[in-house]
């Protein structure tokens, strides 16, 4: 024997609580009070987020100079201790080359006194030059650090 299984109760049951659900929505409305707070919210918070994305792309191009700055300095750093050594080379060769042509000993130990003075006072002057290069990108690059995080904090200053 098999049963029969009856579905038109649970049709009504079901039609029953969509009918209450329809009637309980239809009645629901929401206050034009809270629909206003809901727009000043989003719209509030689309410019907070267009201020941030402003500020982080101006902090990023700041970081972008900044590095630029460094990298520029250290290559100027880098193109002068090479100018140094072809100049301390040529230098070399050409007091040997004087040294090649003297011919006493007394005038080979003046060639290489005279080579030790100019070498040492060239080198002295390419040092400066060296660290003055190295003192002007670092403060400048000092300057721009202070700069960026002056306007970071500025920028969240202004977003809070």
């Amino acid at each position: 024997m098999t049963k029969t299984v009856k579905s038109a109760p649970a049709k009504t049951y079901f039609a029953s609580v969509t009918n209450a659900l329809d009637t309980v929505q239809s009645k629901l409305e929401v206050p034009a009070s809270a629909r206003d707070f809901v727009k000043k919210g989003a719209a509030t918070v689309s410019d907070r987020a267009e201020t941030v994305h402003t500020g982080a792309i101006k902090f990023t191009n700041g970081a972008e100079k900044l590095a630029q700055s460094f990298v520029g300095g250290y290559a100027n750093f880098a193109r002068g201790l090479v100018d140094m050594t072809l100049a301390n080379v040529k230098h070399t060769l050409t007091t040997v080359e004087k040294l090649s042509g003297a011919k006493s000993l007394n005038e080979a130990a003046k060639i290489q006194v005279d080579f030790v003075r100019e070498n040492a006072s060239a080198n002295m002057e390419r040092v400066r030059g060296a660290a003055e290069t190295a003192r002007t990108v670092v403060t400048e690059g000092a300057k721009e650090v202070q700069a960026e995080l002056s306007k970071l904090y500025s920028f969240d200053k202004k977003a809070a």
